[in-house]
């Protein structure tokens, strides 16, 4: 945003001064427009300061003396929305727009604002209205593009991302957003190329290391995802989805044991998390330690008692410690919650 320069108000007093009478010694003002504009850049200097309150207090004496003022209601918006004064913000962003339609900048505020308030459609639109007023500005492209993939339209947020990258190639964020789009349509490889890419501009951006992790895992490079989640977790060991991501990685390498171990990190970290218990569950059934493989899914089933796949895995615990009814019991009720491999077991096992 562009700053104007501080006008100075200066008395000039000549040699003759000390022998005029006090009485003709006459105080000086600023015209409104200037008085505005000094008023403005104090706004803008406690802006800066983050004192978000004193600046929209400077911003609205530059109103009252410039009513027309666009940029201070513009810049009082900006404030407003850092003090979450949401509302107020987007009708400062309004009278912005009425004074200067074909600014971008009171169109991208007053979408960050809307997105706030819960308008994504409105925010939308206006995110579109910013691009299309300055469209080397990338942030008002990968801001829609978050929107468009926040309600599934892949597609259209991969665009966004495009040309977010188009108008500032180190912008990791775009790179690291359209590598997920690039995977929700399918494009594996696309997609970990986009997350190097990021991690490249930004090699502390820690979700593209575990979206990589993941896309290499679904593209069946396990040793690559292994390594993605070792890196991860060197760097942040309080993630109970990371050690459950490496676990069913390890898992799907038969490595059951290092699999349980990653699963037990994750439940020690979030015993709420049912989708690990249920996993470790899994694990020890390879490991044939049946009772603990019990014992987990039963867990899981406990946090959600429409759990399925705890439900098959309880029933192959039971069948193995000679639980024949239990299991039956529970291959039924997976296939009741809409599991029909529950019900080939049940048949297998000659379940009533």
């Amino acid at each position: 945003m562009r700053k104007t320069c501080l006008l100075l108000l200066t008395l000039l007093l000549g040699a003759g001064a000390a022998h005029a009478q006090v009485d003709s010694v006459r105080a000086s003002t600023l015209p409104p427009d200037q008085q505005a504009e000094k008023l403005y850049n104090s706004g803008l200097a406690k802006f800066n300061q983050k004192s978000y309150r004193a600046a929209v207090l400077d911003f609205d004496k530059a109103l009252a003396a410039k009513p027309d003022f666009a940029r201070a209601y513009s810049n009082r918006a900006a404030a407003r929305y850092e003090l979450k004064d949401y509302q107020p913000a987007v009708q400062d962003y309004d009278q912005a727009i009425k004074l200067d339609p074909n600014s971008f900048t009171p169109y991208f505020g007053r979408a960050r604002a809307e997105e706030a308030l819960q308008q994504p459609t409105e925010a939308e639109l206006d995110y579109g209205r910013a691009t299309e007023r300055q469209a080397d500005y990338a942030p008002a492209w990968y801001y829609r593009g978050a929107l468009r993939f926040e309600k599934a339209d892949y597609a259209a947020a991969k665009a966004d991302f495009d040309a977010a990258i188009k108008a500032d190639a180190t912008y990791a964020y775009a790179w690291h957003d359209r590598g997920s789009a690039q995977r929700q349509l399918g494009s594996l490889s696309a997609a970990i190329q986009d997350y190097s890419q990021a991690l490249k501009l930004q090699p502390d951006l820690l979700p593209a290391l575990l979206n990589r992790a993941g896309t290499r895992r679904r593209a069946g490079d396990l040793k690559g995802a292994i390594q993605d989640y070792n890196n991860y977790l060197t760097k942040k060991q309080d993630n109970a989805l990371a050690y459950t991501n490496r676990g069913a990685a390890r898992y799907e390498q038969a490595d059951y044991k290092g699999a349980a171990e990653d699963f037990t990190r994750a439940v020690t970290l979030d015993a709420g998390y049912a989708f690990a218990w249920n996993n470790r569950a899994a694990a020890y059934l390879k490991l044939e330690d049946y009772k603990k493989a019990d014992a987990d899914a039963s867990q899981a089933i406990s946090l959600n008692k429409e759990y399925a796949e705890a439900y098959l895995n309880r029933g192959h615990a039971r069948e193995m410690l000679r639980q024949p009814d239990a299991a039956c019991q529970d291959w039924h009720r997976a296939a009741d919650l809409g599991l029909a491999v529950g019900l080939t077991h049940a048949a297998n096992s000659g379940c009533p």
